[in-house]
């Protein structure tokens, strides 16, 4: 599985980072964008999506709620269960889904 560095947008009138990408920042509205690495982050809250309508066989689905270290939170998905608290870092497949992996 291939995989990169999850980017995160950062406003370059007021510094706010956001996730996902917006074509208007939400705080100040300009439309002036830089791109930074998520890099890692901490598990605030997970879960486990164990049945889901329409999945044939499919197994279960971990996602957990990240706060990256370049600041907005994420939503990852991850192979194994997440703890609160625990640190990961961010990254995304070819197929454009964020994955949160253990350090």
């Amino acid at each position: 599985m291939s995989e990169t560095v999850l980017m995160i947008p950062r406003c370059n009138a007021c510094g706010e980072a956001v996730f996902p990408a917006r074509y208007r920042c939400p705080c100040c509205g300009a439309a002036d964008w830089a791109s930074e690495a998520a890099g890692g982050g901490v598990v605030e809250e997970s879960t486990v999506v164990r049945h889901r309508v329409g999945a044939q066989g499919g197994s279960d689905v971990y996602l957990a709620s990240v706060r990256a270290e370049a600041g907005p939170v994420v939503i990852a998905r991850s192979d194994t269960a997440l703890r609160e608290g625990e640190t990961v870092v961010l990254v995304i497949d070819e197929a454009m889904r964020v994955w949160a992996r253990g350090r």
